[in-house]
C-alpha cells in the first residue's frame, strides 16, 4: 500500500492506527474541531478541511466519543473536553446510584482520497468504573463489557482486540486498497487566475 497520512498527533490514536497501517505518517496540520456530540459530524467537518488541502495520498481522520446512557448520549464527542475540565475519575463520579453506568464508546474513521470521502464507525459497549490503568483520556474509567478490564489497563494487543477503532480502521484499509489514484493531475481544481 502506498503512503497514508493520519491527520492527528494523538499518541494513543497513532499507535492504534499504526497497527493497521504500519506505513502511516502524521499530517502535521491544525484542524478546527466543530463542537458536536455526534462523532460522525466531527469527522465530516475534519474531512472537509483535509479535502481542501488537495493531497495526492489518502488521509485518515478519526474522532471518538463516549455516550453515557443516563445522559441520553452525552458527552459523546465532547468527552475530551469533559475529561480535560473535570478529569476522567470525576466524570465517572458525576453518576450516583445503585445501577451500573452503561456507556458506548464510538470511533468514527474517515478517509479522503482522490476526491472521494468515506466514513466508518465502530463501537464498544461497557460501563463507567473507578479509574484503573495508565492510558490517557477517559480510557481508565471505561470498562469494556465482558472483559472486566478498562481500556486504560489493557496492554496494547488486548486493547486492539476490544477497541472501537479496530473495525473502522480495517474497513478504511480495505477501501483504500481498492482505490487507485486518478491518472489526471488530481481531484482539486485550482482557481483560474484573476485578471
Amino acid at each position: 500500500m502506498s503512503k497514508v497520512l493520519l491527520a492527528s498527533q494523538n499518541a494513543i490514536k497513532l499507535e492504534e492506527v499504526r497497527s493497521v497501517f504500519p506505513e502511516i505518517d502524521v499530517l502535521r496540520t491544525d484542524l478546527l474541531e466543530v463542537q458536536e456530540v455526534d462523532v460522525r459530524r466531527v469527522v465530516e467537518h475534519k474531512l472537509e478541511q483535509v479535502a481542501a488541502l488537495c493531497l495526492p495520498v489518502p488521509v485518515i481522520v478519526e474522532d471518538t466519543g463516549l455516550a453515557v446512557e443516563a445522559w441520553n448520549g452525552l458527552p459523546g464527542a465532547l468527552v475530551k473536553w469533559f475529561v480535560e475540565g473535570v478529569g476522567a475519575q470525576r466524570l465517572k463520579e458525576l453518576f450516583h446510584g445503585p445501577e451500573p453506568v452503561t456507556a458506548v464508546a464510538t470511533s468514527a474513521v474517515g478517509v479522503v482520497f482522490d476526491g472521494e470521502r468515506e466514513i466508518w464507525e465502530g463501537h464498544a459497549e461497557g460501563r463507567l468504573v473507578d479509574g484503573r490503568g495508565l492510558l490517557g483520556g477517559w480510557t481508565p474509567v471505561f470498562e469494556v463489557r465482558g472483559t472486566g478490564r478498562t481500556l486504560g489497563e489493557m496492554g496494547f494487543e488486548e486493547r486492539m482486540r476490544w477497541t472501537m477503532r479496530r473495525e473502522p480502521l480495517l474497513a478504511a484499509r480495505e477501501w483504500i486498497a481498492g482505490r487507485q489514484p486518478a491518472a489526471a493531475a488530481g481531484s482539486c481544481v485550482e482557481e483560474a487566475p484573476r485578471a
